[in-house]
């Protein structure tokens, strides 16, 4: 049964607590059992580490590494891979919305499948610049990654888009498979790209929700 491994949610963050606490809350309304919590931080983000001071929960484990010299995102990626123990791992991002069905959800796809990883097709996009909430295009979406630990290569040592290489080669090895459950992730506004890869590859390609469905997606955001 699916139940019975271990899945690994990673979690790189840095100087963003209230966004961090929310990522916390997500992992710990999850279904599925049992789990995780890889929280990866640097030395020098002391807010990070009074808040983390904070948990007491045994599923959520820390790691430090120095701030310097300076990783990459990449880097910081794969140092918490390296830091799991679970026979699934997922990519936890800390500035997104992750709905307490999305592991189960995941992995019981990649076990009705046979492959090892699984994306969403889909997921719902807020756009913090303007309060307006999407559902994406059809695409193979990085951050929704859940996957047999076994199975993920190294994250590419970028600052960004360290995760897309991580997909292409395991989608050109026939190594995923996808869900389109967009209500199982909302995709927040401020991540690490800058304003134009919102307005130049992921708006034109969006369907705007209506307003009760931003007004909800809002309220799961609120810090």
């Amino acid at each position: 049964m699916s139940n019975e491994r271990l899945v690994s949610c990673l979690c790189v963050t840095r100087n963003r607590v209230p966004m961090l606490r929310r990522a916390v809350s997500c992992f710990l309304n999850q279904t599925y059992q049992p789990r995780e919590l890889i929280v990866l931080y640097e030395t020098d983000d002391l807010a990070t580490v009074d808040y983390l001071a904070t948990l007491s929960e045994t599923s959520i484990r820390v790691v430090a590494v120095p701030a310097s010299p300076k990783l990459t995102l990449g880097a910081l990626r794969n140092i918490s891979l390296e830091a799991s123990h679970g026979h699934y791992v997922a990519q936890w991002d800390d500035d997104d919305w992750h709905g307490p069905a999305r592991l189960a959800d995941q992995i019981n796809i990649i076990c009705a499948s046979g492959k090892p990883a699984c994306v969403l097709s889909r997921w719902v996009m807020y756009d913090e610049a303007t309060q307006a909430a999407f559902v994406s295009a059809i695409r193979a979406w990085e951050g929704s990654l859940v996957a047999e630990r076994s199975a993920v290569p190294p994250y590419a040592d970028l600052r960004q888009g360290e995760d897309t290489s991580v997909i292409d080669q395991m989608l050109s090895e026939n190594k995923l498979v996808t869900l389109d459950s967009p209500h199982l992730y909302v995709y927040h506004g401020t991540n690490t790209w800058e304003r134009s890869h919102w307005q130049e590859n992921l708006l034109p390609y969006a369907q705007p929700l209506a307003t009760e469905s931003t007004e909800w997606v809002r309220s799961l955001l609120q810090l």
